[in-house]
């Protein structure tokens, strides 16, 4: 049955209005900090006419609930619509919903929660690349050379050299999630997980999350070396004149 406003779950949560009353929602915390509300839909499909309307209108109505999530986070990514095996999947950041027949939807609800862990915290990373970015120009010329005024930065750089190291770590720590080779035989779970890591770019979002990290950890290893130069310099010097003071 179609219920045309919305079905409290007992937990707070509220089933999307156009779904029907065996619908449920659930909210999955996950490891990148995240959260994803997840609804799940159980379809009987009969294989008539009239079947597969129903289902294309669930189907729709579950895609609008998705694409309507707030989009505070960049980049911002589209709605992932994924139809494989008489089942429906749509997933954008923060939201996803899966209709199919009953008991495949557990391993689906797996596969899903498995990939927007490691989208959510590639996602985070990017950000973080992002903000190093931002900081390049101005920093660059600390990297040629150093004096005085380049000492006073000098923590703001070291810490911007150890969130660049963090970055590589991390993005080091989910590349076998982000490539993942195929599973032979192929399961429904892990060809659900191929196509949401082939339609959302994951692999070549890792690829240039990687440079870019890369990128500023050299410029700000640069810094290090220049203002490490620099401090010897300057304690050398130091030293030279108390010899001479002292003749």
């Amino acid at each position: 049955m179609i219920v045309g406003g919305v079905a409290d779950t007992g937990d707070g949560l509220t089933v999307p209005a156009g779904l029907p009353a065996e619908a449920s929602l659930r909210r999955v915390s996950m490891t990148c900090g995240e959260e994803l509300l997840l609804v799940v839909v159980p379809l009987e499909n009969a294989g008539d006419e009239q079947s597969d309307q129903r289902v294309g209108l669930l189907t729709e109505s579950a895609a609008a609930w998705v694409a309507a999530a707030p989009r505070p986070i960049a980049p911002v990514l589209p709605v992932v619509m994924v139809p494989l095996y008489g089942c429906h999947v749509a997933l954008t950041p923060g939201r996803a919903a899966v209709l199919g027949p009953p008991a495949r939807l557990e391993l689906l609800v797996t596969a899903i929660v498995e990939f927007a862990n490691c989208e959510g915290e590639l996602r985070l990373l990017e950000q973080r690349c992002a903000c190093l970015l931002e900081t390049l120009d101005g920093d660059a010329c600390h990297a040629f050379e150093c004096d005085e005024q380049s000492v006073t930065h000098r923590a703001e750089l070291a810490a911007r050299f150890r969130e660049s190291v963090a970055i590589l770590g991390r993005l080091a720590v989910i590349a076998p999630a982000v490539h993942a080779p195929p599973v032979h035989p192929p399961t429904l779970a892990s060809q659900l997980g191929e196509r949401l890591r082939d339609r959302t770019r994951l692999a070549e979002r890792h690829e240039f999350a990687v440079d870019r990290a890369e990128l500023a950890e050299r410029l700000y290893e640069a810094c290090g070396q220049r203002a490490a130069e620099f401090g010897i310099a300057r304690r050398q010097m130091g030293l030279e004149w108390a010899i001479v003071c002292c003749w």
